[in-house]
């Protein structure tokens, strides 16, 4: 009995933390999570199996409508790992990929100059309150650091990349262009990829007070109230006084359940066009080096420099997601691997638990330079269950 009740005391905390640390502030943290506690319990009988990596692995075998991972050596991709490889999952930050590839066209083509200088007030226009918000303020931390010289659109591309900034995002977004973001993602000759679209967009179109949210949104709907919500003054303040008291007005189930409304993707397209970065075969040489370059902001720590001697990544974590892109070279034995991993529309319990103790990321990873996990793995989601 005082395990249990040490094991839910060490939860409550947790999970306060990480509600905490998506920019909710603590009043409305609190008051938000008792406003749910059904979804506070949803997926609880996973999270005491899972505190190893060992465990995660038995629940993706056991799990497939949680999960899609594709991870090959880029020498010899039909070899790889190819579960739930098609099904669309919630594209969420991991869209910022095509925005940093338009963004590096663009560069390489000499439409935009990556030294143009931005002013912080024309990116915060676009945050909405207490949506990622510590993202946001790690992203404007970053750049208001920057002391030597103008801020540039090349560091908000930077910061968007390395922080999942969503107001960093949705500037971008419209700086590029509607029109040359698609033509880009049409280049590719993707088959199951949608469209990236703002993230102001997309929340306002899930929250009960502004949208119908009975209906899915056309894209050209998202658009037009990303583009009212950063041009029309009135619209905006409204909209923050509106997100400031109730945020999305939806309890935690309906907002997971609510990604299924947003562009998707497949782990196997994705994965694939890692592999094409790192082989430089993304549109062309230059636009993949610049490419490369953003990707690389993970290389800083020091638990990517003792396993790897090359490493590129784009990581999500938002309410019942958990996803990542990456190729990297294990330094152990010189194998490159493309991947990309998406835990979608997990049950509330289960993904705090995850997202609190860094699961994923360490997951994915460790998939690429540790083999024991890579053959666990395979185990686990070929045998009958």
């Amino acid at each position: 009995m005082k395990r249990i009740l040490i094991f839910l005391l060490l939860f409550i905390v947790a999970t306060i933390a990480v509600f905490i640390a998506a920019g909710i502030p603590n009043f409305n943290a609190f008051k938000t999570l008792f406003k749910n506690t059904d979804g506070m319990q949803e997926g609880y009988e996973y999270v005491e199996s899972t505190y190893s990596l060992k465990g995660l692995t038995e629940f993706i075998g056991e799990h497939p409508e949680f999960m899609s991972i594709v991870s090959f050596n880029v020498e010899d991709p039909d070899s790889g790992i190819y579960y739930g490889a098609d099904i669309p999952r919630t594209q969420g930050t991991i869209a910022n990929f095509f925005l940093l590839t338009e963004y590096a066209r663009q560069v390489q083509e000499g439409i935009i100059d990556p030294a143009t200088p931005v002013n912080l007030d024309d990116i915060n226009r676009y945050a909405l309150p207490q949506i990622s918000e510590n993202a946001h303020n790690s992203g404007i931390e970053l750049l208001e650091a920057i002391e030597d010289r103008s801020i540039t659109i090349d560091d908000v591309v930077s910061v968007m990349i390395a922080t999942n900034d969503l107001a960093s995002s949705d500037y971008i977004w419209f700086t590029l262009g509607p029109d040359n973001i698609f033509a880009t993602v049409d280049s590719l000759q993707l088959e199951h990829t949608d469209y990236p679209l703002p993230f102001s967009g997309l929340y306002l179109s899930i929250q009960p007070s502004v949208s119908d949210t009975s209906r899915t949104y056309t894209d050209d709907e998202i658009i037009a109230l990303a583009q009212k919500f950063g041009t029309d003054d009135a619209f905006h303040s409204e909209m923050i006084d509106l997100f400031k008291s109730e945020r999305l007005n939806i309890s935690f189930i309906e907002e997971k359940n609510a990604l299924a409304k947003f562009p998707q993707t497949t782990a196997r397209e994705m994965a694939n066009l890692m592999a094409k970065v790192e082989r430089d075969e993304l549109l062309n040489k230059e636009i993949t080096r610049l490419i490369k370059d953003k990707l690389s902001w993970v290389n800083e720590g020091k638990a990517i420099q003792r396993s790897f001697s090359n490493y590129g990544a784009i990581y999500d974590n938002r309410l019942g997601m958990l996803s990542g892109v990456d190729y990297g070279t294990s330094i152990y034995d010189g194998h490159t691997s493309a991947q990309a991993v998406f835990f979608d529309r997990l049950p509330v319990a289960f993904f705090i638990h995850l997202s609190a103790n860094h699961m994923q990321e360490d997951y994915q990873q460790r998939l690429i330079w540790d083999p024991a996990l890579y053959e666990t793995t395979i185990q686990e989601i070929t045998q009958d269950k």
